[in-house]
């Protein structure tokens, strides 16, 4: 089929821009949820890494705890063997409890240095901690009022697309069903876009389908110029018209 002849073109192409609008709102209207759910997942992953941080500092906080028990073992290990020194009358014994002595020192030593480290370490966990729970909070706020735009933005599309629908649903009424069964069928196959405006190159002249942007042969340049019908794309299958020769 070259071309597919009917008075109503001007009907048909309109139903298509009404149909094309619809779906650029229908698509905005599914558009939220999906930005709703990434605000929600960024929320999320922020809170996970604030617990993180948390879970750090407490880690470190255990840790500086049993070494300040390590350091308590120690200094008593250290007493009771200052006290054992006065109950020993050999000298083998004798020295072996200054090596013990001396070895619970240098562990002591060891491990206050350790509980430095560890106060260093929270200070910097600490302060991560709370810039985290402050971005957090700052992060909720904003994604609250965000969603709650995206929401609004949502009911108005929604409403828009409601009362596109029903002009729609008028035009259509008023089409020939045989022609709407092949528009809708051709929509369905086609991304939803059934007629398709030819393009004329400026420059060259040259004519070419609006849906597969493939050139058009002269005599399909012919058929898009006729009144009352419309050319068949030879590539694509869509309806083809010339804006001036429907609009003009």
């Amino acid at each position: 089929m070259d071309l597919l002849h009917t008075t109503e073109v001007k009907a048909l192409v309109e139903l298509q821009r009404m149909d094309t609008a619809l779906d650029v709102l229908a698509g905005r209207v599914a558009e939220v949820p999906v930005k709703i759910a990434a605000l929600d997942a960024a929320f999320e992953d922020k809170k996970k890494s604030m617990s993180a941080a948390r879970e750090a500092l407490l880690a470190l906080q255990l840790k500086k705890k049993n070494q300040e028990l390590e350091i308590a073992e120690a200094e008593e290990g250290i007493r009771k063997h200052q006290r054992d020194l006065n109950a020993v009358k050999e000298n083998n014994a004798f020295k072996a409890l200054l090596s013990e002595i001396e070895t619970c020192k240098n562990k002591k030593d060891a491990l206050e240095t350790e509980v430095l480290n560890s106060l260093e370490a929270i200070d910097l966990a600490a302060a991560e901690d709370a810039r985290l729970k402050a971005e957090v909070r700052r992060i909720e706020t904003e994604k609250n009022s965000e969603v709650a735009l995206l929401e609004a933005e949502k009911k108005e599309l929604e409403a828009r697309v409601a009362a596109a629908a029903e002009q729609r649903a008028a035009a259509a009424a008023a089409i020939a069903p045989e022609l709407m069964e092949k528009y809708e069928h051709l929509r369905s196959r086609r991304a939803g876009l059934a007629v398709a405006e030819a393009h004329e190159d400026a420059k060259t002249g040259k004519f070419s389908c609006g849906g597969c942007h493939m050139g058009l042969t002269p005599q399909k340049i012919v058929d898009i110029k006729k009144h009352d019908a419309f050319a068949v794309c030879p590539d694509c299958r869509r309806l083809l018209y010339l804006k001036r020769t429907v609009f003009g």
